[in-house]
């Protein structure tokens, strides 16, 4: 009895665990794609950004703006993030999950002022939020808000 007891009780406070680490801000999600994924590597990088968010910023005298745009590298799911507020200009770069297709990424502006999420499409069409780039407190701040896995799995061959 005692052992159904502890056993139960174990089982419990995993529950518990795993419910409390879904609570967290940061989400991580798991995907499983074919082994035959795209190259890593690109033939030609464009120029011009992939993407961009631009909200001008309520000024007088000033034509001032906060800005996102995402670059494309010579990786292919590796990308520059060029952002700017007011005249404060950052440059960082972010890694998209090979999904086994080309990258598809999005900016979607958010609720507040100089604010917006960048994420991108997963194979479902579905939008993946990534990272968050606003102002506060009169400071661009750049942040990764979830986390995103891919697993790879090849087909086993024929057992005749």
């Amino acid at each position: 009895m005692r052992k159904i007891i502890g056993i139960h009780s174990l089982m419990i406070l995993f529950v518990i665990a795993c419910n409390s680490n879904q609570q967290n801000e940061k989400k991580e999600t798991a995907v499983v794609i074919p082994a035959e994924a795209i190259s890593e590597q690109r033939s030609t990088v464009r120029k011009e950004a992939v993407v961009a968010h631009e909200q001008k910023v309520a000024d007088e005298l000033n034509d001032w703006k906060f800005a996102v745009r995402l670059y494309e590298t010579e990786r292919r799911f590796h990308f520059t993030v060029r952002m700017q507020y007011k005249e404060l200009r950052i440059t960082d770069s972010i890694n998209i999950p090979n999904l086994g297709k080309e990258p598809i990424l999005k900016i979607e502006k958010d609720s507040t002022p100089y604010s917006c999420t960048i994420g991108f499409l997963d194979n479902k069409g579905t939008f993946k939020p990534y990272y968050r780039a606003n102002v506060i407190k009169e400071q661009l701040r750049f942040k990764k808000i979830a986390g995103y896995g891919v697993g790879v799995y090849k087909k086993a061959a024929d057992s005749k």
